[in-house]
């Protein structure tokens, strides 16, 4: 799903799966998914890749609808890096 209608669509990457426009993970603090920490010491993921992947954005849904701990999803998500 795409809100192409918001202000800061794409705010990842053109044609990403907008359905996660928060992520849950927020701050996961790993490098790996692009993500970096900021010149104001904070966690900066607009270069990030893994949330808005369709794909991926199925599995993070499908498992927190049917009750997974976020922990637990992360580590799912990790093993996709």
């Amino acid at each position: 799903m795409r809100r192409i209608n918001c202000e800061r669509y794409p705010c990842h990457f053109p044609e990403q799966d907008c359905s996660l426009c928060f992520c849950p993970f927020y701050p996961c603090m790993e490098e790996r998914t692009n993500g970096r920490i900021d010149e104001r010491g904070e966690w900066f993921c607009q270069d990030c890749f893994v949330v808005h992947c369709p794909d991926t954005v199925a599995m993070v849904v499908d498992a927190l609808m049917i009750g997974e701990a976020v922990s637990d999803v992360w580590k799912k998500v990790e093993s996709l890096l």
